[in-house]
């Protein structure tokens, strides 16, 4: 039964990062990441069908419950073409399952427990 183990490995995941995320937004605002470090997060956009998980790097977060980035990633489903590499994002804090502090050598710092998980629009090939 290794199939099952993925979704209850994949919700471990995210409860991991969700559970940390009020916490590391504080840090995000208050300046308190490596020097020259840098946040993303992972959000869930659904699709039909299932659902993709985009990165996208943090560039404000004025609300709890909404922040501003710019997209790490292309959407893959033709649902989501406006999801395109570089263009900004609002994402509703609700919707994130991930996030990593990459630091100035651009690799992960912290978080990023999704990583080793396949995205749920993955789960079909």
């Amino acid at each position: 039964m290794v199939g099952s183990s993925v979704p209850v490995a994949r919700d471990q995941a995210v409860f991991a990062a969700r559970s940390r995320l009020a916490d590391v937004r504080r840090r995000f605002l208050g300046h308190d990441l490596p020097p020259l470090g840098t946040l993303i997060v992972r959000h869930q956009v659904a699709v039909p069908d299932g659902a993709e998980w985009p990165w996208a790097r943090v560039s404000s977060w004025p609300h709890a419950t909404l922040l501003n980035g710019r997209s790490l990633n292309d959407g893959a489903h033709p649902s989501v073409a406006h999801i395109r590499m570089g263009r900004p994002l609002r994402i509703r804090s609700a919707d994130i399952v991930d996030w990593a502090i990459i630091d100035a050598r651009g690799e992960i710092a912290e978080g990023a427990w999704t990583r080793r998980l396949r995205a749920p629009a993955d789960t079909t090939r």
